[in-house]
């Protein structure tokens, strides 16, 4: 893969279930292909949230999914995860690795950089992109941009928000069936 940044979509792409009748946490596993990939970026970011029936229905508690990222990044090579967990995309919060290793969690919708954002950090929209693209640059030193990085989801609303954040995407499926 040409790409040095990866940002992918969580459920259904990096982690999913070995049994499709259990969707719980205890159930999901990494997907195949994810760690391969990933260790052969220079820089692995998780988007994570999209608007749909089962996200729009209730709030998530955000410091049970930092945990939960904070718990897949010491597993897999991801520097930064960022997630919407409440309903109509009002929030976005950041679970960033430090070059030093040390974790923080920033809440980007408290910027003022993001107020016009605000309703819109779920997938199609693009409003966790914007926030992953300044912390790309101001934790890294690097640049998210078409010719960096792509996008690997699994959904119709990864693809629109690759697309309409300027960014290649990669179906994760392609991804999963290159590893046998």
């Amino acid at each position: 893969m040409k790409h040095k940044i990866l940002i992918w979509d969580n459920d259904g792409t990096v982690t999913g279930s070995n049994n499709p009748n259990d969707a719980s946490d205890k159930a999901k596993v990494i997907l195949p292909g994810v760690r391969e990939a990933m260790e052969k970026a220079d820089f692995n970011f998780i988007i994570s949230g999209f608007k749909s029936p089962e996200s729009e229905a209730q709030n998530f508690d955000p410091e049970k999914i930092s945990d939960k990222f904070i718990a897949l990044m010491k597993e897999l090579p991801i520097q930064t995860a960022a997630f919407s967990p409440m309903i109509g995309g009002i929030a976005c919060y950041v679970v960033i690795k430090r070059t030093d290793n040390t974790i923080i969690i920033k809440k980007a919708h408290e910027d003022p950089r993001y107020k016009s954002y605000i309703g819109k950090f779920k997938k199609p929209d693009i409003g966790m992109f914007v926030v992953m693209k300044d912390i790309a640059f101001e934790e890294y030193g690097r640049v998210i941009n078409q010719d960096t990085s792509v996008m690997i989801g699994d959904t119709w609303h990864d693809e629109a928000a690759a697309k309409s954040f300027g960014i290649p995407f990669l179906d994760a499926s392609v991804l999963h069936r290159s590893v046998k």
